[in-house]
């Protein structure tokens, strides 16, 4: 029995750390090759850090084998957030019409024809008929658990619920049905709705369904051999929030917990438009969604249930690392912001995107938008956002789209969401409780960058820009704004929360 157990735990273990040697090695080769000129010195040094690995797993294994087949029991008391599950059965019956839920917390927009899309943040969505822009109506909110995502094409809504993609038809505003859905096909995430900061996260069970809400309430837990070694891996390099001491599987996605920082939908479609915080992209018959925090999938939409097609790792084809955040998509590129840089890719041919070039900063979170000549990158450091208190706009030079130059940075608040009007060559940053501020970019390339103006009072999440009108949604609502070419601004309207 003990030199069975000795096997499987060296089984195990060199199974553990020579998957962890492969990916290492593999990163710091990329790394030392990309920054090493001379290609002989290249090979010599490069087989160096891989030794340095392998050196360590033999010096490790061994330590580890007198340890392994020890029975190793933890336990833990605590008062923390148990989380209360909707099962998978009720989660894929529950899209209903609601036309009387308010708007209490405001996520993502998304405008289609005259209709605007205000997603209720992971409950659903509310729809609003904009025709009238100085009195926008409310039409109906639709019931979508877990939803913080949407795009819309040639009258389909898709939007995610948890781990699924659903098919809407939004043909009749009032009266909006499940046409198709695709189960399992993104990650399984962690709600933070009603989530207590005072308290950690207990232990998630993703056989029982998805989360919905939580209660605090004192818990003890367990764990034994193996799954401890899991278990405290994730506790300490994978937890869901800053303040917790037990977590779950490193299968599930969290983004921060902030409407700020989820999956969220862009198209180039000029009937359907969504922000610069987006995380579904909408491209002919192809829907791009951020699936993971490193991963992107193509889905076929030319049908009810929406198909996967493709996956693909933008960090590992541009040679680097970094948590991918948001799309944003110009003509046949599309530019994927992420903590640590943007990156972009070909998209003519739309389930098949290529690789064309990347340019890094520090750790932030990164939204993009982009025009022939020029990208606009918004970094906001602290928080989920990188250990660097770091709150700047930067222009990139994209004349020569295989090689960004970076032309200059513009000092800022707390900048999110942001758009540009090309005709006006102004550009529109949300600096969160600063609000909007414009400016005028037509200088860039020499360096300037003129502050045209702001509009205060509103907490400025993301903006979106049709028919010379902003529409800037924060946590105190949607705000409708026009503009002229001065970037004077004004109020038209705006939908408040209850």
């Amino acid at each position: 029995m003990k030199w069975a157990c000795v096997k499987v735990h060296l089984l195990l273990l060199c199974s553990q750390y020579l998957s962890r040697y492969e990916r290492i090695t593999s990163i710091d080769k990329r790394a030392c090759e990309s920054n090493l000129p001379q290609h002989t010195f290249k090979r010599l040094k490069c087989k160096s850090i891989a030794m340095k690995h392998l050196r360590f797993l033999l010096i490790v294994a061994p330590i580890a084998l007198l340890i392994g087949c020890q029975k190793n029991t933890q336990t833990t008391s605590f008062t923390g957030n148990v989380p209360v599950y909707l099962s998978y059965e009720e989660l894929r019956s529950a899209v209903v019409n609601q036309p009387d839920v308010e708007l209490e917390q405001p996520g993502k927009i998304f405008l289609y024809n005259d209709l605007i899309l205000i997603n209720e943040f992971e409950r659903g969505i509310h729809i609003y008929d904009n025709s009238n822009p100085s009195s926008p109506a409310k039409l109906n909110f639709v019931n979508i658990p877990g939803n913080v995502d949407m795009a819309v094409s040639n009258g389909v809504l898709y939007a995610d619920s948890y781990v699924d993609l659903v098919a809407l038809d939004l043909r009749d505003p009032k009266n909006v049905e499940e046409i198709g859905r695709a189960e399992d096909v993104l990650s399984y995430t962690i709600s933070t709705r009603n989530f207590d900061d005072e308290y950690p996260l207990a232990k998630v069970d993703q056989t029982k369904g998805v989360i919905i809400d939580y209660n605090v309430q004192y818990v003890q837990e367990s764990c034994e051999n193996e799954a401890c070694y899991d278990y405290y891996d994730v506790r300490w390099d994978n937890r869901p929030f800053e303040n917790s001491t037990w977590g779950a599987d490193e299968s599930t996605l969290n983004f921060g917990g902030t409407v700020s920082n989820v999956r969220s939908s862009a198209t180039s479609q000029t009937n359907a438009i969504a922000g610069s915080m987006a995380r579904f992209m909408l491209v002919g018959q192809a829907l791009y969604a951020i699936t993971d925090e490193g991963e992107v999938s193509v889905f076929n939409v030319n049908g009810t249930a929406p198909s996967l097609v493709h996956t693909f790792y933008p960090w590992q084809d541009g040679n680097g690392w970094g948590e991918i955040e948001t799309l944003f998509t110009f003509k046949e590129n599309f530019f994927i912001g992420s903590t640590t840089g943007m990156l972009i890719y070909d998209i003519s041919d739309n389930m098949r995107p290529a690789y064309i070039s990347n340019y890094t900063h520090f750790t932030a979170c990164d939204p993009v938008v982009a025009n022939d000549e020029l990208a606009f990158v918004t970094l906001r450091g602290g928080n989920n956002c990188g250990w660097q208190e770091l709150n700047e706009l930067h222009i990139l030079d994209i004349t020569d789209i295989m090689t960004p130059e970076f032309l200059l940075a513009e000092s800022m608040t707390e900048p999110q969401g942001l758009t540009i009007s090309n005709g006006d060559n102004l550009v529109f940053v949300c600096d969160g409780a600063a609000g909007l501020r414009v400016y005028d970019y037509s200088n860039a390339q020499q360096f300037q960058l003129e502050e045209r103006g702001s509009y205060a009072g509103i907490d400025a999440f993301d903006v979106i820009l049709k028919d010379k009108r902003l529409h800037v949604i924060g946590s105190d609502g949607l705000s409708q704004i026009s503009f002229d070419a001065s970037g004077n601004l004004s109020l038209i309207s705006t939908l408040s929360l209850r």
